[in-house]
């Protein structure tokens, strides 16, 4: 039996316009979907296309052409206020920076989705502290983040992220600020915990090593999407999504 993708594209391009006129195709033609605890890692040089295919996947890009689909639904006939109403529980970002807020503890960071999202902190709570747990760094949850290491602020990241649940997690080079070491500890947890969590991962990496850790592998190049293993699942049908 099938399984729908929570998230597709459908012949996907992006094309910049540069100060002189001309014409950039960063992306061309990419069909691509993610299914539910489902692991992908998109790798690719400086500058071809990786953070912008992101961007767009997450809806805070639109494309030139081609269609964007979260969990079937056709996304851009959503106003930017729906789409970051439905992004707020849909999906997780992990970024290259952890972008913690400096004057917040890290139990305050991690909660910091729920109180945007208008939900009540107090039942959060709990399942902050449990994932600071798993990523074995409890016993800093009233520490400030310039007090922490770099890779446990990444954790913290990581807590952030998963806190409301997400069905996809997007980590833009999580590791890319951290030593050999600490790098590989986050892309253990993090796969642990989408694991436990239900969340499908898409890692965008320049590790080699991480990215063959996940079940489907792409690299971006000419701006194309290209497939290292698996098979790409079929694109949804077109239909409207109500927030």
């Amino acid at each position: 039996m099938s399984v729908s993708p929570i998230i597709a594209l459908e012949n996907v391009s992006k094309q910049f316009r540069s100060p002189d006129g001309q014409i950039n195709t960063i992306l061309q033609n990419i069909s691509f979907s993610i299914t539910t605890n489902q692991t992908c890692s998109i790798t690719g040089e400086s500058g071809s296309g990786k953070s912008t295919l992101l961007n767009i996947i997450g809806g805070l890009d639109y494309p030139s052409s081609g269609s964007v689909f979260w969990k079937e639904k056709y996304i851009h006939t959503f106003s930017t206020d729906q789409l970051a109403f439905l992004r707020q529980s849909f999906l997780g970002f992990i970024f290259q920076s952890s972008n913690l807020i400096p004057e917040l503890t890290v139990l305050e960071n991690i909660l910091f989705p729920v109180r945007i999202a208008g939900k009540n902190i107090q039942p959060y709570r709990s399942q902050a502290m449990e994932l600071l747990q798993q990523l074995n760094i409890a016993n800093q949850a009233q520490q400030i983040p310039e007090k922490l290491s770099g890779g446990e602020r990444q954790r913290v990241a990581i807590a952030r992220a998963l806190i409301l649940c997400p069905e996809l997690i997007i980590a833009d080079e999580p590791t890319g600020n951290l030593d050999e070491k600490n790098a590989a500890v986050v892309i253990d947890f993090l796969l642990k915990l989408c694991n436990e969590y239900h969340s499908s991962l898409l890692l965008v990496t320049h590790n080699t090593i991480f990215a063959e850790k996940m079940q489907r592998s792409f690299t971006v190049k000419s701006g194309e999407l290209i497939r290292l293993n698996m098979g790409l699942r079929p694109i949804p049908r077109k239909e409207s999504w109500t927030p």
